[in-house]
């Protein structure tokens, strides 16, 4: 399933190269389960008569603006389409994803907030105030997500 909202998105965005278009495409048509994407970047360059390095730069491009994600799983670097271009697989399996992503974002945020504090505190009162210990990363998160 594909999200038109978002395919909206991708195509006003004039940053994106021909050949960044191309590379998206193949890529979509090779999107295996749960997003994966199987693919060596030498095959797809092959069977678009693209040279290697434009298919890099287009993959490069492609997840500096957020179109699919660069992963490691079991040792192994790879490449996911983002979820919310689209997902192929089980519903149950994208609300997971959708969760799990919700968490790390939230997570983020937290550790962002606590550095900010502390930068705060240590230039505020020249030291007069204490920093309280860091709390962790999961004492911040809702209890609907711990």
């Amino acid at each position: 399933m594909m999200f038109q909202e978002r395919l909206s998105e991708i195509a006003a965005n004039k940053d994106l190269t021909i050949e960044s278009y191309r590379v998206l495409l193949a890529v979509i048509a090779k999107t295996d389960f749960e997003n994966f994407i199987h693919v060596k970047q030498v095959q797809l360059a092959a069977d678009l008569g693209m040279q290697k390095q434009n298919v890099n730069k287009a993959f490069k491009r492609l997840v500096d603006l957020g179109i699919i994600e660069k992963i490691t799983q079991d040792n192994i670097n790879g490449y996911r389409l983002n979820y919310e271009m689209g997902w192929k697989g089980k519903a149950s399996n994208l609300k997971s994803h959708i969760k799990d992503k919700t968490r790390e974002k939230i997570v983020e945020m937290a550790k962002h907030a606590r550095e900010a504090k502390k930068a705060t505190d240590t230039n505020d009162a020249k030291g007069e105030n204490p920093v309280p210990p860091a709390k962790s990363d999961e004492e911040d998160l809702p209890q609907n997500l711990a």
